[in-house]
């Protein structure tokens, strides 16, 4: 069945078709008629197959035609389908960009749903006044983390380029006549970089490498894309209760952390020298920024000292400034002699490029000094304002709003780091670790020994023994914390995340390490901590475990002292993915949402303020797979009160940031349903009763998924060798995405030593997605076997965001998965067809039991966009799959003892794991 195309999304299958056209003229202009018809062949024979046409191939035909190709045959097919697939994400991307600008066209009439000003209007219709709104943004805190991973496969020389590619898309679409022939030719040209530019890298990234992408991210959408969502909040509060809106723009709602260079867990080529490389660089390229801008200030605030006299602080800072830059005073005097205020901004730029030299000379290892550079953060921040304080008493209040101010808030929310750096090991290392310290020669370190160790002086250095290795490495870690926060301060580095956090001593180990440092220090009459430490429940049984964890801290007297020093405030960070590989989607989705709920009723109680850490990746098994806005209306009521902190991993950060006016989109509609959750409340719609119900239900649904899940996963290996066998996961080792290994160091083989991520992945890849489905079948079958049972599912989904949501995920990624494809890969790798026959009826009773809740012919029925999507991508992915089928059959037909592997198979095999990971986007 074939889906109508709306009106308004013509103009992306315009784009397709001709970037479509242009590659396949690029590639026969640079590899020959003949690759250009393989790939041809290949593509309407699998459109064709598709559509059901009469003489159309089966799958086995065009796979027996693909194993005739030679393998550099192969290698070219597979780089024409993953670049056309990133073509397509482009495109995608760029449309999105058109229907945020056509909405944007209209006014005030029609606001785009989730942007900032139909939110407004929602919480108008809520019954929410303007003072509590306001009260509202001000409490808003939230910090998208971006993480590196191993699943990430768009390479950072090719973000350039696809934004390179929209923009020329867009332009191509309101030009002239006569310039859309230069445009066109613009495109054909990036078309031709992008065929001669590899789209897997050659070796495998470096943590710098990752590093660099991240910046990259920070500095060309990040920070501009931050500026948006603020003065989109503002004007949208402005216009809808005709208000000001000016508290809001010099608040900090925003700022951006990292993984990438703090994130040990499992990853050994993150040193503590990476780590303070990362934070220096990020510090260096913010610098870059506020250079540029105090440039532009100076360019533009021409105010003149006989119109607009100097204030007397900033005429007193001058002559600071001019003992402290003799030569820029000297440069600079006669032309600014009536400019104070040109003056004073010159003396900042200096300065802040004397601090970026600074930054730049401990990066490269040969510190210099620049007596001029600012020793911290808030001594600039003291500059600005006298600055704005000028412009004030000048009367330029609107001229201050535009220039200054967006400066004056970037300071304020990103510092001299740019990222937040979190730092991450995992609760084995610090445990060993504090063994040592404490000199116990046997078993861990008790409770009581190590809260008397808290609460003691450290001793004097010349008393204390000799680290091994292994501890030197943790205790320089936190080292590295204290020489990033002097350098930068403390925000620049101030969250040490503790993985497989089980017991409350888990935390207080990482605070005795951080004594080490001097970080640290519960024993003085004023406890001094840096450092926030934050607890990761990962596992089912962790997070079930969650509550009672933290319970035990807040009653501590020891750990209350860390609170006290911390302004009693605690971040307490929730995992997605080993919850979801544990128990599968509805188990982990529910015991997610139940911890969430119990760690905010335990510390409001408590009194101490809690920020919850989602760490969650893009596949649905991971916790995505939603819709921003979808996503966060999804979360318990009460559980954020404005403050949140999101993961952003894999291939989702280049579609959610790559292109500059997504990257506004995402964190405007991001602020807008964080707003809107502090005053909505789905349990107000329905009966006290029905709430009870819902929960009962949702008990059933995650206990028998849980079985039918534990069962088939965990109780053999049977399904584990199947993974093995049929999906590519050792290849994945080779791809070179990222630096991360796909297995945990030292774990048990099988599915226990496998981290989460490329469990998804592996499954992903042979399109059957069965991270997202497993045991759902069954629980929700069983659910909707009677009548009344099918109408409370109903009715729970037309109430529940929650639920909705969690059909929602489970409705996408089944109409994502494709039994025919999987199927094949098992036939032909060798897998075993009787366990997915088992598999296949899950499958089939999840889409039944999916099709009768909501009421649809076909899956996504009112997703009309991504169901057309959908179906356009499937004849195009095929050949990528039979491409990897052929390709993974021949490498394991290779002799076991083979001297050296094959590189050409190797890489044209890397090329189909791009490929596929662009075409069904959320994979990581």
């Amino acid at each position: 069945m074939t889906v109508t195309t709306r009106k308004e999304d013509l103009p992306l299958h315009e784009d397709v078709r001709w970037l479509a056209g242009a590659l396949g003229r690029v590639i026969q202009r640079l590899e020959g008629k003949e690759a250009f018809e393989i790939v041809e062949r290949l593509r309407s024979a699998s459109r064709a197959r598709r559509h059901r046409e009469p003489g159309a191939p089966s799958l086995d035909d065009l796979l027996r035609e693909v194993d005739a190709l030679t393998v550099a045959q192969c290698a070219v097919a597979a780089r024409a389908f993953t670049l056309f697939f990133l073509l397509i994400n482009t495109a995608e991307q760029t449309h999105r960009v058109r229907r945020r600008n056509a909405y944007l066209g209209k006014g005030v009439g029609e606001p785009q749903p989730a942007s900032a000003r139909w939110t407004m209007r929602q919480l108008r219709k809520l019954g929410a006044t303007p003072d509590a709104i306001e009260q509202g943004m001000l409490t808003l805190d939230i910090r998208p983390v971006l993480t590196a991973h191993p699943t990430e496969s768009t390479r950072s020389t090719l973000l350039g380029l696809q934004a390179r590619v929209a923009d020329d898309l867009l332009a191509r679409e309101s030009a002239p006549a006569e310039e859309v022939r230069l445009i066109e030719q613009s495109l054909e040209g990036e078309i031709e970089l992008l065929w001669l530019t590899s789209e897997v890298r050659q070796d495998r990234p470096s943590v710098l490498d990752e590093v660099s992408s991240a910046l990259w991210y920070l500095e060309t959408r990040l920070l501009d894309a931050g500026v948006h969502m603020q003065s989109a909040l503002a004007v949208a509060f402005e216009e809808e209760f005709s208000r000001s809106g000016d508290f809001f723009r010099l608040a900090v709602p925003l700022r951006f952390g990292t993984w990438v260079g703090g994130d040990r867990d499992g990853n050994p080529f993150v040193t503590p020298e990476i780590t303070v490389a990362t934070a220096r660089r990020a510090s260096h390229v913010i610098l870059g920024r506020y250079c540029a801008a105090l440039d532009d200030l100076t360019r533009r605030l021409s105010l003149s000292a006989t119109i607009a006299p100097p204030t007397a602080a900033l005429a007193k800072s001058l002559a600071h400034d001019q003992k402290l830059l003799p030569l820029i005073w000297k440069k600079n005097r006669r032309r600014n002699a009536d400019e104070p205020l040109r003056l004073k901004l010159s003396f900042m730029a200096a300065r802040i490029e004397a601090t970026r030299r600074l930054v730049a000379s401990r990066d490269a290892g040969r510190e210099r000094k620049e007596s001029a550079a600012y020793p911290d953060v808030q001594t600039f921040e003291r500059d600005l304002l006298l600055v704005r304080e000028y412009l004030l008493a000048s009367g330029a209040e609107h001229a201050c709003r535009t220039t200054l101010d967006p400066l004056y808030s970037a300071v304020r929310a990103h510092g001299f780091h740019g990222f937040m750096m979190d730092v991450r090991d995992h609760s084995d290392v610090h445990s060993a670790a504090v063994k040592e310290l404490l000199s116990q020669s046997n078993g861990d370190a008790d409770g009581e020994r190590l809260r008397s160790a808290l609460l003691r002086k450290r001793p004097p250095a010349g008393k204390r023994r000799k680290h091994s290795a292994e501890t030197r490495q943790v205790v320089d870690t936190l080292g590295a914390i204290r020489t990033i926060q002097d350098e930068a301060g403390e925000r620049a580095a101030c969250t040490y995340i503790v993985s497989m956090t089980r017991s409350p001593e888990d935390l207080l180990k990482v605070l005795l390490l951080a004594r080490e440092t001097e970080l640290v220090d519960l024993a003085r009459k004023k406890p001094l901590s840096r450092l926030d430490v934050v607890p990761l429940f990962e596992t089912l049984e962790d997070l079930d475990k969650a509550t009672i964890v933290m319970r035990s801290l807040l009653d501590d007297p020891v750990y209350a002292r860390q609170l006290e020093a911390r302004g009693r405030r605690q971040e307490v960070m929730i995992g997605y993915s080993d919850s979801g590989k544990d128990a599968g989607m509805i188990a982990s989705s529910w015991a997610l949402y139940r911890a969430q709920e119990s760690l905010a009723d335990l510390f409001r109680e408590a009194g101490v303020e809690l920020r919850l850490f989602h760490g969650r990746g893009g596949s649905v098994g991971r916790g995505g797979g939603s819709p921003v806005y979808r996503a966060l209306a999804a979360l318990p009521p009460g559980t954020t009160n404005g403050r949140i902190k999101i993961t952003e991993q894999g291939e989702i950060i280049s579609q959610q940031f790559g292109l500059l006016p997504v990257a506004e989109r995402t964190l405007e509609v991001t602020a807008a349903g964080v707003l809107l959750h502090e005053f909505s409340d789905w349990r107000r719609k329905v009966s006290p009763k029905e709430v009870v119900d819902f929960t009962d239900v949702m008990d059933t649904l995650s206990s028998r998924s849980r079985e039918v899940y534990n069962r088939l996963v965990h109780e053999g290996d049977a399904l584990f060798q199947l993974f093995r066998v049929a999906t590519p996961i050792d290849e994945l080792a080779n791809a070179r995405f990222g630096s991360r290994p796909a297995y945990r160091p030292g774990a048990k083989a099988g599915i226990e030593g496998i981290r989460a991520i490329p469990w998804g992945f592996g499954w992903t890849q042979i399109r059957l997605m069965l991270t997202g489905w497993l045991g759902i079948g069954t629980a929700l079958g069983e659910a909707v076997s009677t009548r009344d049972g099918l109408r409370r599912l109903q009715r729970m989904a037309s109430s529940w965001p929650f639920f909705d949501d969690l059909l929602g995920k489970a409705e996408m990624v089944c109409a994502k998965t494709d039994v025919e494809i999987a199927r094949t890969y098992v036939r032909h790798l060798g897998g075993d067809e009787s366990l997915f026959d088992t598999l296949v009826t899950e499958y089939d009773r999840a889409v039944e039991a999916l099709l009768l809740i909501r009421g649809h012919r076909r899956l996504l029925d009112d997703s009309p966009v991504l169901q057309s999507a959908i179906d356009l991508r499937n004849p195009y992915v095929d050949p990528l799959s039979l491409l990897q089928i052929s390709l993974l059959h021949r490498k394991r037909l290779r002799p076991s003892d083979a001297k050296k592997p094959d590189e050409q198979v190797d890489d044209a095999l890397a090329t189909t794991l791009s490929g596929v990971a662009q075409a069904l986007r959320n994979t990581g």
